[in-house]
């Protein structure tokens, strides 16, 4: 009987299926990772599953075998089937079962079963015969070598396209302007040829590279069947993507390091101040700061989308990271569409709040207007007084504001939700619970605004501060001594403490100063009274109406306590009235000899030196004698 060949076999069983309509379950029989016959009928207790696997794992017992003639395998008729044999080792069986699933009869069936199976079996024999391997080597090292001459020539045609590109001596590239302006250098020109050539001649060599690896592939039969090719296209198109990645956040990087140069460079000249009329409201150091900021967050969102637009490719790659790229783009949209389209929902809610906010700003200005206009003096209540006009402005302006964000507070997107209302209670109770002396300190400073006990510029003493007031608010008050020394009070402190104004009555009435001498019993008061009026009226800064006046304020052990009272409007002076009035005293009891007791002074005074300074005793003047006893009048 003449064999059939596999492709009549198959041409046979096609004609045939088609011409029955049913399609039976088969079951492949595999030589070499390749399907060479089907088996779709049980026999006895063996599924069809079972026998195909039984019959593939016999066929490649045969092909171990390298001493064996394929031709030698002999069908024997049994009384129901055909035994397709290798000597006496059974291979496989042919029963009318298979023969009739496959529509022809089991003897041709046999025939054509045998003559594929001993087909394939001297095909691969001769694919993986010596002879045949030592033609793979052969062509595998020609693969090499024109893969080498590939990238040899790729590179020496680059070395040569550089040295064109920056060929000095000669001007290759125009300079792109627009209205006077540099947009693209001749510089830039040439570094972007020398990029582009770069990534030329990096893609070609691994477009050569992804030839050689899949020719050397499909060469060998060990690995022809493997299916490898995709993870080769894979992994170069990885290192592809990745050069890509480099490339461009190295380019994203040096236009940004060349635009924050070039904003440097610019100041004073491109860059300069903005000013509206002779108002600098952004200065050129300012504006090139401003936008140094700005190209470093743009580069920044640069690096992260080309980041994410990279990672997404890269896991289209694989089938089993497919997904990924697509639930990494919607991590990245979804936020965005609900950001969208919760927009559009608020448009009407952000229309209301515009209108309400330009209601609100215009009856602070109309507020505002009305107390500046009492500030100013222009516009007088009764019981009123001028210097409250600008506090209560803000108190009024606060009490809008509030006002202002309770109606709006509805509006807000997010506002009925049950996390955004917990949150606002939480950050309410912590106010509460952490503004408590900040609270009582603004209470305290509306308390003395409508007190009036200081304004700024008055000369004060606050429990044991003393100086000028130079700034009120509502939490502190700030009072600036003698010494330049600037002191914050609290206004709750300020409120507990007793408060001495110097300069709420020293326009109107004077500040009356005083300062106590204390001198001995021996010299007369008239006198004592005379000098130190004397002293008075030499001393500047004080006023002649209301006269100065000495009053003695007590009769003492070893001295009269003298106290000299001055009036002055310069309550901002006190320390330079009194320095100047002392030394005016000293003058005016030295130059009368008279001795201001105090200290005390425990001396014998028959004996014992004055204590009158030496410019103000005669010249023949002479300490007398210690005496012991007192002379008499008649000695």
């Amino acid at each position: 009987m003449r064999t059939l060949t596999p492709t009549l076999f198959f041409l046979v069983l096609t004609i045939n299926l088609l011409s029955q309509g049913v399609s039976p379950v088969r079951y492949p029989v595999v030589l070499d990772s390749d399907t060479i016959i089907y088996i779709s009928a049980p026999i006895g207790i063996f599924t069809p599953a079972q026998r195909a696997e039984e019959i593939s794992k016999k066929l490649e017992t045969l092909l171990q075998d390298d001493g064996m003639a394929y031709d030698s395998l002999t069908l024997v008729k049994q009384a129901n089937y055909y035994l397709l044999k290798s000597g006496e080792e059974p291979i496989m069986t042919v029963t009318s079962l298979d023969a009739e699933n496959e529509g022809m009869s089991d003897s041709v069936l046999a025939e054509v079963y045998k003559g594929i199976i001993i087909s394939k079996l001297n095909s691969t024999r001769q694919v993986y015969s010596n002879e045949s391997l030592t033609i793979y080597t052969v062509y595998s090292l020609l693969y090499l070598a024109g893969l080498l001459f590939v990238l040899l020539l790729f590179r020496k045609i680059s070395f040569w396209l550089y040295r064109q590109i920056e060929s000095p001596g000669k001007e290759q590239y125009k300079t792109v302007k627009f209205r006077d302006k540099v947009v693209i250098s001749s510089e830039m020109t040439e570094k972007f040829l020398l990029v582009a050539a770069k990534g030329a001649r990096f893609i070609l060599s691994l477009y050569a590279l992804y030839i050689y690896l899949s020719s050397t592939i499909q060469l060998w039969p060990h690995t022809r069947k493997l299916d490898i090719q995709p993870f080769i296209k894979t992994g170069l198109l990885i290192i592809l993507y990745t050069a890509l990645l480099y490339a461009i956040i190295k380019g994203i990087h040096y236009t940004g390091r060349v635009m924050i140069a070039n904003f440097r460079k610019w100041k004073g000249t491109k860059l300069r101040s903005l000013e509206v009329k002779n108002y600098e409201i952004l200065s050129a150091d300012r504006m090139a700061e401003t936008l140094t900021l700005f190209t470093k967050v743009i580069r920044f969102l640069l690096f992260l989308i080309v980041i994410y637009t990279y990672l997404a490719i890269v896991f289209s790659l694989f089938a089993f990271s497919r997904t990924w790229a697509d639930k990494l783009f919607d991590y990245i949209m979804n936020p965005l569409e609900k950001v969208w389209f919760s927009f559009l929902g608020f448009l009407p809610n952000l229309f209301f709040i515009i209108v309400l906010v330009f209601v609100f700003r215009y009856l602070i200005k109309v507020v505002r207007f009305i107390f500046l206009e009492i500030d100013k003096g222009a516009l007088r209540v009764e019981a009123f007084h001028q210097d409250w006009a600008m506090p209560t402005f803000k108190i009024v302006r606060f009490m809008i504001l509030v006002l202002a964000a309770i109606i709006i507070f509805p509006y807000l997107p997010g506002s009925d939700s049950p996390f955004f209302q917990g949150i606002s209670v939480f950050l309410g109770i912590l106010f509460s619970l952490g503004s408590s002396s900040a609270i009582a300190n603004m209470v305290s400073g509306v308390v003395l605004t409508y007190m009036r006990p200081f304004k700024i510029g008055d000369r004060v003493k606050i429990a044991d501060t003393m100086g000028d007031v130079v700034e009120k608010t509502l939490l502190v008050t700030r009072v600036r001594t003698v010494k330049n020394v600037d002191i914050t009070i609290p206004n709750s402190m300020v409120l507990g403490s007793h408060i001495i104004n110097f300069s709420s009555s020293a326009e109107e009435k004077g500040l009356i100063l005083h300062t106590t001498v204390t001198i001995g019993y021996d010299v007369p008061w008239k006198q004592v009274h005379s000098l130190l009026l004397s002293a008075a009226d030499e001393t500047d800064m004080l006023l002649k109406e209301p006269k100065p006046f000495v009053l003695q304020t007590s009769l003492d052990d070893f001295y009269v306590s003298y106290e000299l009272n001055i009036y002055t409007r310069e309550s901002g002076r006190m320390a330079a009235i009194y320095s100047v009035l002392h030394s005016k005293i000293q003058d005016k009891f030295n130059e009368a000899g008279v001795e201001i007791m105090s200290p005390h002074y425990g001396a014998h005074r028959d004996g014992n030196q004055t204590t009158i300074p030496q410019d103000y005793l005669p010249k023949d003047y002479k300490a007398p004698s210690f005496n012991i006893f007192t002379k008499s009048k008649e000695q």
